[in-house]
């Protein structure tokens, strides 16, 4: 008998941006004065190196993981040979002033996504290497096609890649391959789902038990089933997690351990616009575990038409909108995470001076500085200010070049965070200009996205604290000012 988790079981229902006519579906730098560090104009990269593995059959000799050579990131810069960093003229407060708790009613579930601190760890942690296997099924009426592990070596190793990225190398993505299709005597028919869910284990549990006698779990912390291309039947997707229902009613137990974590992306993953690694990238999240930043309001069988579509972070984070024209993570779900360094963060006190200038580092760069600058405004909600630059790597293709109604994330993005409100209902929320709308996202399949980029001559208020932006090139140069 499979041991059972004393945890009430919860779950959330997990949806994927898709279009239907006009309806969405789906330590602080204490450094006073102004240092400047000359920096070369080329283009910042990002380098990654992810370690697969081979499949592991239980009657084979143990795998010997392969290392392949390191892969270069690149994030588009604008040319500027006179663009240096400045250190902020101002002196910021230990950091433990913005690492605000988690008010939300999620706290009553062991297995929470966390929204503030302190961040569950009890399924994945914020560091080391996370084995994840790769399971191909198909089904009587639904066989597979040859070589299916060739053709998903592309988004193993973009999914890895993104994880090192945005985790800054402390988090590595091992896969476990299985080369070939797994029979579930059965037809896919039977199971047909016609949208995304976390309530419905029924291919899964099928799926490890047919694979059980095959392939050696060790150390194997979820799955990526994959069904074959062109069925009809899986239309988006389900997945099951430690805290949703899956793991609350035990997982599954193989001969070599408990599984509390698998996805199973379905053909919305084959559309021409879409690629299957950004959603394994979008559901791995749960696992360590990062909350859904879209509103679930919206998803299209709730009948809800937001403001702005998806929710007021409006797809600019992979947990917004894992095929969106912005595939990064926010500077706050990092730093939650664990995965910005003291250095590359400044906690600002609104009952000091705020006044003074400061330079910022993008996102997805690798260069030393500052990454993000936040304010607590009280206990629950605080500002965060970081800066953007298209990715050309992970980020939609098209969206990283200039459109007709399409501005290229080239600035700097101001958003709150607030505490009181959980996972799935949009508690990251945008602080655009006035006057700001919404931008055509070209061929990228998705909603449209708020035009909320800040750049040179811009500036938002929030709760008297005003955010500027003077001047972009490699980095955005900003100023801060207070009225209180």
């Amino acid at each position: 008998m499979r041991p059972k988790l004393t945890a009430r079981p919860w779950f959330s229902q997990r949806c994927l941006p898709i279009v239907v006519g006009t309806m969405s579906i789906a330590a602080c730098s204490p450094t006073a004065g102004s240092v400047a560090v000359e920096v070369p104009p080329a283009t910042t990269s990002v380098e990654t190196t992810v370690t697969p593995s081979t499949s592991l059959p239980k009657d084979a000799e143990p795998a010997t993981t392969t290392t392949r050579p390191p892969r270069t990131t690149t994030t588009s810069t604008i040319p500027a040979p006179t663009d240096i960093y400045v250190e902020p003229t101002m002196a910021g407060v230990h950091l433990d002033a913005c690492r605000l708790q988690d008010q939300s009613g999620d706290l009553d579930y062991p297995y929470r996504l966390s929204t503030g601190f302190p961040v569950v760890t009890t399924n994945f942690g914020p560091e080391g290497t996370f084995k994840i296997a790769l399971v191909p099924i198909d089904f009587n009426d639904v066989a597979g096609t040859p070589n299916p592990v060739e053709r998903l070596q592309h988004h193993m190793d973009m999914t890895s890649d993104w994880y090192s990225m945005v985790s800054d190398r402390r988090v590595t993505i091992e896969w476990q391959p299985y080369d070939g299709w797994i029979r579930i005597d059965d037809d896919l028919e039977n199971y047909a789902l016609d949208r995304s869910r976390s309530d419905d284990d029924r291919i899964a549990r099928l799926g490890f038990a047919a694979a059980d006698p095959l392939i050696d779990f060790t150390d194997v912390q979820g799955v990526a089933f994959f069904l074959p291309e062109g069925q009809t039947f899986m239309a988006e997707g389900v997945q099951g997690f430690r805290h949703s229902e899956f793991g609350g009613s035990g997982g599954y137990t193989t001969d070599e351990g408990t599984i509390y974590n698998y996805m199973l992306g379905g053909s919305y993953w084959e559309r021409p616009d879409k690629e299957l690694w950004s959603y394994w990238a979008h559901e791995m999240g749960h696992m360590f575990p990062l909350p859904d930043l879209y509103d679930v309001r919206g998803q299209w069988w709730n009948g809800v038409q937001l403001e702005i579509p998806g929710g007021p972070f409006s797809q600019f984070d992979m947990m917004a909108s894992q095929d969106g024209p912005s595939r990064t993570l926010s500077t706050w779900l990092r730093f939650l995470m664990g995965w910005l360094d003291d250095t590359q963060v400044l906690c600002l006190d609104p009952a000091g001076e705020i006044t003074g200038d400061l330079s910022l580092v993008h996102t997805d760069s690798n260069e030393p500085g500052l990454k993000s600058v936040m304010i607590p405004l009280d206990e629950q909600r605080l500002i965060v200010v970081e800066a953007r630059r298209p990715n050309t790597t992970f980020d939609c293709p098209t969206s990283t070049k200039p459109a007709p109604g399409w501005r290229v994330r080239n600035g700097v993005l101001v958003f709150t965070a607030d505490m009181t409100i959980g996972h799935g209902n949009a508690f990251q929320q945008l602080v655009a200009p006035e006057g700001r709308g919404l931008n055509d996202a070209p061929d990228c399949g998705v909603p449209r996205q708020l035009d909320a980029i800040l750049v040179p001559g811009d500036s938002v208020t929030v709760d008297g604290i005003t955010i500027s932006v003077r001047d972009n090139g490699n980095y955005d140069h900003i100023s801060l000012s207070s009225s209180g």
